[in-house]
């Protein structure tokens, strides 16, 4: 089994399970993953992604395409379609918010998973590695988007360029991760996706959505996208919640019933 699964409360935990290889991506860790961010949709309210052993992801497992580099070369286009683009996107339509508790190197397309969680938590012996360069080839599974986004444009240039190793002391420092003790990190993890469960689920998945799309919007077409989604969420329980909540002063009590109802 490439991807381990189980829930421990609210919490989804998705373990990438290929310690031998890393992690890294192969088909059946691919579908695996997907199917997995779905599941989590249903079971939790957020989840935790991570790798087992040294690793969280080591990238693409090119060992699954050497036939196709022997005749030629890989329809790389097709494997993105078919591999790496569908693990984007699933992270992209989580339903609940993701933390990424990165263990080890996060390398190429493993890199990618790890920006695309909405939280990242490194163990202080984790590092970011684009990969892709050295290669001849350019960051996917997100990765252009996400390190422009991130970093800024000079910053994502000049990592991806050189190649070079992001520790996750510089991460932190470049507000990407939080950097704990390796020994901490699942625990952190845990407790941030658990504070997370606590919260209002929709108003998170919508959060992370405008934010995106504002990176690549007019400022009058933001003020019409931020409309447009508070007049759907100003109708949701979570929110009727809330403004009950901050009216009686009392902690808002999110929950399963009212946030399956404000989908």
């Amino acid at each position: 089994m490439a991807v381990h699964y189980q829930v421990d409360g609210d919490v989804a935990v998705i373990t990438l399970s290929r310690p031998d290889r890393f992690n890294s991506v192969s088909a059946e860790l691919g579908t695996g993953l997907v199917s997995a961010l779905d599941r989590a949709g249903d079971d939790a309210r957020a989840a935790v992604l991570t790798g087992s052993g040294k690793a969280f992801c080591a990238g693409a497992d090119l060992s699954d395409l050497m036939s196709e580099y022997e005749s030629g070369g890989p329809d790389l286009d097709r494997v993105l379609a078919e591999r790496f683009n569908p693990m984007a996107t699933a992270l992209y339509e989580a339903r609940i918010p993701t933390v990424a508790a990165v263990n080890g190197v996060a390398a190429g397309a493993g890199m990618g998973l790890a920006l695309g969680c909405d939280l990242r938590i490194m163990s202080a012996e984790a590092y970011f590695l684009s990969a892709f360069i050295g290669l001849g080839l350019v960051p996917d599974t997100g990765s252009t988007w996400l390190l422009v986004h991130h970093l800024g444009l000079a910053r994502a240039i000049e990592f991806t360029t050189t190649n070079r190793r992001m520790g996750a002391a510089e991460a932190a420092d470049l507000g990407l991760a939080r950097a704990v003790a390796a020994g901490d990190l699942l625990t952190e993890a845990m407790a941030q996706a658990q504070t997370l469960a606590q919260g209002p689920t929709g108003g998170y998945v919508a959060n992370r959505k405008i934010l995106y799309g504002a990176t690549s919007l007019g400022f009058l077409d933001a003020l019409e996208e931020e409309r447009t989604v508070q007049g759907a969420l100003g109708v949701t329980p979570d929110h009727l919640e809330g403004m009950r909540a901050f009216i009686e002063k009392r902690p808002a009590q999110f929950g399963p019933s009212s946030e399956r109802a404000g989908r």
